[in-house]
């Protein structure tokens, strides 16, 4: 276990987050919005290390607000408050003179309860050292793929108006492969909420023996409806589809949600389904960068029937409705489909004779407004016959409804629910994550 000493990334940047409160004249409101992280990064490649290495980063969203028009800067920051301040002065300075020649914003909104908040959610972390042993001396003689990246991840609010948020956390995960020879190979996405040498090993080595399945010549199926098992991390790309302005307030009254039939109750999923923006279980930070708190859990679908929309504060001034503190974007960052009564281990015995599908390629819309996906197979998706596996499956098409597919096909949810995180890093870590179990359905529409 890492015995590095984890830096205060609160108190690094306490300076900025003084300088932003400050910086405001008469007439004008003042905040900026904090992301900051220091990331460990491995890549592996054929079981062995590639690349390892540190990142720090930081930057700070500044914004000013005049009359009821607003302007925005992005700096980095150093960590060097001296440096940071004179930066940050510098910005605003360069604001006042943007803001004066912009349009008034109609649907502005900060929140004016200043609040002030600091949550720092601690967590056993490896250094990169122990992240190589245990990764390679699992992996063996496997073609392993794939990257370890974990660390403390950060955001914070303050403005002028007295608000001064912080949250931190330490999260990481181990997104890998287990190739076997052309395009085929195990995938896997591990992440929990401490780093376990023997979890991880564990994770490899059951995809080492997934993987040898796929060694068998595989078996192509015709067209039709096939029973079907759907992996977490399956179910969870399902899932992550209604993220697409499915519980948006902006898009559900605008006519674009691929939900609008679950809101206006005229379709509905099995009574099974229990899904939330469950940010206190997924440890993400409880408010965003207009300042407005958010809800620890909000119920977006309560037993089959449309739940709550996501509001931001810029559509409830628009539409003149009831905030729910939602980010601009009105996405729930910490999805959680609740589990059912299915064992894991039971899985496939419950499923008998079809497909197990362990992750889907790609996905998309066929029909938006009907709520129909199209989409393909991908990596260890195996033909089970009598509870057993018999084969790798060649890539598959399938083209089907939401409402079906989590309605009527829907026989059970898994009673065990996985953490999986988002693992972009174009821009930085991400704090979001989806939680789901898997499911097993009585039909699953392939279409070639």
């Amino acid at each position: 276990m890492s015995t590095r000493t984890q830096p205060d990334l609160a108190a690094r940047f306490a300076e900025a987050m003084r300088a932003v409160q400050q910086a405001a004249r008469a007439g004008e409101t003042t905040t900026g919005w904090i992301s900051a992280e220091v990331s460990d990064f491995v890549r592996f490649n054929r079981g062995r290390v590639r690349q390892a290495g540190t990142v720090e980063k930081a930057r700070i969203e500044l914004r000013l607000i005049r009359e009821g028009r607003q302007a925005s800067f992005v700096e980095t920051l150093s960590g060097i408050a001296v440096d940071d301040r004179a930066r940050i002065d510098a910005a605003f300075e360069e604001l006042r003179l943007i803001v004066g020649d912009s349009e008034p914003d109609p649907h502005l909104a900060v929140s004016d309860l200043a609040v002030c908040r600091s949550t720092r959610l601690s967590s056993r972390l490896p250094d990169a050292e122990e992240v190589c042993e245990v990764v390679c001396t699992a992996a063996g003689d496997a073609d392993l793929v794939g990257f370890y990246a974990g660390g403390p991840l950060a955001c914070g609010f303050a403005s002028s108006l007295g608000h001064s948020m912080w949250h931190e956390a330490r999260p990481w995960f181990l997104d890998y492969c287990i190739c076997s020879g052309g395009d085929k190979a195990v995938k896997v996405t591990f992440a929990e909420p401490d780093w376990r040498a023997e979890a991880v090993a564990a994770s490899i080595a059951r995809a080492r023996r997934e993987a040898m399945l796929l060694d068998r010549p595989p078996k192509i199926l015709a067209p039709g409806d096939y029973r079907a098992w759907l992996s977490p991390a399956a179910l969870a790309e399902l899932v992550g589809m209604m993220n697409w302005g499915g519980f948006s307030a902006s898009a559900l009254l605008s006519g674009q949600s691929p939900l609008a039939r679950l809101k206006s109750d005229a379709d509905r999923f099995s009574e099974r389904v229990h899904l939330a923006d469950d940010l206190a279980a997924g440890g993400l930070p409880r408010f965003q960068s207009d300042g407005f708190e958010r809800p620890g859990c909000l119920g977006l679908v309560d037993a089959g029937r449309f739940g709550a929309a996501l509001v931001s504060p810029r559509s409830a001034r628009e539409f003149s409705l009831l905030g729910n503190g939602a980010t601009p974007n009105e996405v729930a960052h910490a999805l959680s489909l609740a589990g059912g009564e299915l064992a894991e281990g039971d899985a496939m015995a419950a499923l008998g004779t079809g497909v197990a599908v362990s992750n889907f390629w790609y996905l998309n819309w066929s029909d938006r407004a009907a709520g129909r996906l199209t989409g393909m197979t991908r990596f260890a998706s195996l033909w089970i016959e009598h509870g057993e596996p018999v084969a790798p499956l060649s890539v598959m098409r399938f083209d089907d409804s939401l409402f079906r597919l989590l309605g009527s096909q829907l026989e059970a949810l898994g009673r065990q629910v996985h953490r999986i995180p988002d693992t972009q890093t174009y821009d930085n870590r991400s704090f979001g994550l989806t939680m789901s179990p898997g499911a097993l359905l009585a039909g699953l529409n392939f279409t070639l």
